[in-house]
């Protein structure tokens, strides 16, 4: 797979040909690695294809079982069956854009109109409150904060806490600065869309209080409950 934007690999007058062993390496345009489609633009089409056609199959397997199943069941299905797709590796592709990002969002809503029997044009986001749920982007700010704190508290690999960098105190320093990152300014927009700035500005931004938790359960609640 050649990985480049679509300007740049539309420029590739004739296909690279890769042999080992004189055996022909078949060119792809995306490819599966531990559950995540990456496509040769970097930009997610095809692992949010993917994931909204399983997510979709999802719900209309709890349509079709609402009828005979009590409501906690259909809440354990949908965790299951929805939820958990929603969750995985979200801070690999969560940065995908907003139109892509918006499609996996508009899958939450008919879910949340079948666990709580409303018709097909009944306000999503107050059910969706009414369930208790967070919006899909809700969820992905979360992941990023734990997996920044992790990072600063040793609790990733080293490559990953490598990708950020503690603030220097300066002579305007204030309680708020404390525990804050340095931020570098993204030249382009692949790197304002990478996670070491995005999870950067992110946690500068929650309050002090919150970045400053003794432990990752005490900051697990308190990010909770300020987002």
């Amino acid at each position: 797979m050649l990985i480049g934007s679509r300007q740049k690999l539309s420029t590739l007058w004739n296909p690279l040909e890769l042999l080992m062993d004189n055996v022909l390496i078949e060119h792809v345009s995306s490819v599966k690695s531990l559950g995540i489609f990456i496509d040769e633009n970097l930009r997610w089409q095809t692992h949010i294809d993917k994931l909204s056609k399983k997510v979709t199959s999802g719900i209309g397997a709890i349509k079709r079982i609402r009828p005979f199943v009590p409501p906690s069941t259909l809440h354990y299905i949908y965790n299951t069956l929805i939820q958990s797709h929603f969750d995985y590796c979200n801070l690999v592709w969560g940065n995908c854009g907003k139109t892509l990002f918006d499609r996996l969002q508009k899958l939450q809503y008919p879910a949340a109109r079948i666990l709580t029997f409303s018709s097909y044009d009944a306000d999503a986001n107050r059910l969706i409150r009414q369930l208790d749920w967070r919006d899909l982007s809700t969820q992905f700010q979360i992941q990023k904060a734990l997996m920044v704190y992790k990072s600063l508290n040793g609790l990733v690999p080293k490559y990953l806490s490598s990708k950020f960098v503690n603030q220097n105190e300066t002579r305007y320093s204030s309680r708020d600065s404390v525990n804050k990152l340095f931020v570098r300014f993204p030249g382009t927009n692949f790197m304002k869309n990478s996670s070491s700035y995005s999870e950067a500005v992110l946690w500068n931004r929650l309050p002090c209080n919150v970045r400053e938790a003794k432990s990752l359960t005490q900051f697990k609640r308190l990010v909770s409950l300020h987002f």
